[in-house]
C-alpha cells in the first residue's frame, strides 16, 4: 500500500504512525509546504492535554477529550508532564454560571477538588466564584517536535506545497512535479481541507491566525491557572520551566472567511503580530487578571481552522472521502485518535 499525507504536522506524523501499525509494509510519503516539519498548530499550542474542563458549553467536546485522554497518555506519555497545581477559576461574569459549570463537570464525573480563592493569584479574587484543582497534563511540544520525526520511516518532502490532488487516480501535484499514484491520499494540512474535493463535499470552515506567548513566569513549573468561561486568560506549563500565556481577547489575532486572505497573510504572520503588538496585548491581559510576573521569551503564531457555523465551545472532528482522497477536520490534539481511527476504517 502506498499512502500520501499532505501536512507534516503532528496530525500528519500521527496518522503515518497509525498506518504503519496497521500496515507494517506501507510506503508513506509526507508533503510539507514549509522548510521544516512539525511547526504548525499541533506543536505551537497551549500545551494542554485536555480532560474536558475547558469546554463547559459543549458536551460533545468534553466527551471527545475524555475518550482521547488515556490513549494520548498511552502513546505519547514520554512527552507529558503532570501539572500538580492545575487550577481552573470559574469567573462570576462568565458565559456560564458557577452552578452551571459545576453541574456540567459533575455530569461527566470529571475528577477535581475545590480549593479556596485567595488574592495571592488573582487581581480580583471576589470575581472568582469557584476554584478547582484538576489532573490534566502538559505536553512538552519541544520534545514532541524533536523526536516524533525520528520515528517516521517513510519519505518527507519539505518545501513542497501541494497545489492540486487528482483524487480519482491518486496523484499529488506540486508545481510541475507529480507524485503518485497513491492508493490513498490523506489531507492533514488543517488549513486547506477542501483541496481536491468537489464543491458539494466542501467543509464549511473559517480560519484564524492565533498567537501565544512563551514566557518565564513566577509560577512554579508544575502550576497552571485558567480563568473560565469568557474573555479571560490562561497560563499553562510548556517546557523548560516556561509557560504559555493566552488570552481569549487577543490570542485570535485575525479571523478569515476567505482562505485566499489567510494565504496572503500567513507568510507574514510574525510581522503582522509584531506590528499589532499582540504579544504585549496578551501579556497585559494576563497582568489584568493575575498577579504573576513574566518574562516573554518567544511569540508563537499559527493558523487555526474551525467550522464556519461554530458559535460556541464545540470542536468537531470529521473525516470526509472523495475517491482515494481523505480529508481531516480536527482542531484538538487530544482528538487525534478519533481522526486516525476514522481514516484507518477507510483504509481497511
Amino acid at each position: 500500500m502506498r499512502i500520501g499525507i499532505i501536512g507534516g504536522g503532528f496530525f500528519g506524523y500521527h496518522i503515518a504512525q497509525q498506518v504503519h501499525r496497521l500496515f507494517p509494509g506501507a510506503d508513506v510519503e509526507i508533503f510539507e509546504r514549509e522548510d521544516r516539519t512539525l511547526m504548525g498548530a499541533g506543536t505551537t499550542n497551549q500545551c494542554r492535554l485536555h480532560m474536558g474542563f475547558h469546554y463547559p458549553r459543549s458536551g460533545y467536546t468534553i466527551y471527545q477529550s475524555i475518550m482521547g485522554f488515556d490513549r494520548f497518555v498511552s502513546d505519547y506519555g514520554e512527552f507529558l508532564h503532570d501539572v500538580t497545581d492545575n487550577l481552573y477559576a470559574v469567573h462570576n461574569d462568565g458565559l456560564v454560571t458557577v452552578d452551571e459549570y459545576m453541574a456540567v463537570m459533575d455530569s461527566f464525573h470529571l475528577p477535581y477538588e475545590t480549593v479556596p480563592v485567595t488574592g495571592d493569584l488573582f487581581r480580583e479574587p471576589e470575581a472568582i466564584g469557584a476554584l478547582l484543582r484538576v489532573p490534566e497534563k502538559s505536553i512538552d511540544v519541544a520534545a514532541l517536535r524533536e523526536r516524533l520525526g525520528n520515528r517516521f520511516s517513510g519519505t518527507v518532502h519539505v518545501s513542497t506545497r501541494v497545489d492540486d490532488v487528482d483524487a480519482e487516480n491518486g496523484y499529488v501535484r506540486s508545481g510541475s512535479d507529480l507524485f503518485g499514484p497513491f492508493d490513498y491520499i490523506v489531507n492533514a494540512s488543517y488549513t486547506d481541507l477542501n483541496l481536491g474535493f468537489p464543491e458539494e463535499k466542501h467543509f464549511g470552515v473559517k480560519w484564524e491566525i492565533a498567537a501565544l506567548v512563551l514566557a518565564k513566569t513566577s509560577l512554579a513549573p508544575d502550576q497552571a491557572i485558567t480563568i473560565m468561561d469568557g474573555p479571560f486568560v490562561s497560563v499553562y506549563p510548556a517546557y523548560g520551566g516556561m509557560h504559555t500565556l493566552s488570552s481569549v481577547a487577543h490570542t485570535p489575532m485575525r479571523r478569515y472567511s476567505d482562505r485566499d486572505d489567510l494565504e496572503r497573510d500567513y507568510p507574514r504572520r510574525f510581522e503582522l503580530a509584531e506590528r499589532a503588538e499582540v504579544g504585549q496585548a496578551i501579556a497585559r491581559d494576563v497582568e489584568r487578571h493575575l498577579t504573576l510576573t513574566h518574562d516573554p521569551q518567544e511569540l508563537w503564531v499559527t493558523a487555526k481552522t474551525k467550522l464556519s457555523t461554530d458559535m460556541g465551545d464545540s470542536r468537531v472532528t470529521e473525516v470526509r472521502r472523495h475517491h482515494r482522497l481523505l480529508s481531516v477536520l480536527c482542531g484538538k490534539i487530544d482528538a487525534v485518535f478519533e481522526a486516525s481511527d476514522a481514516i484507518l476504517r477507510e483504509l481497511r
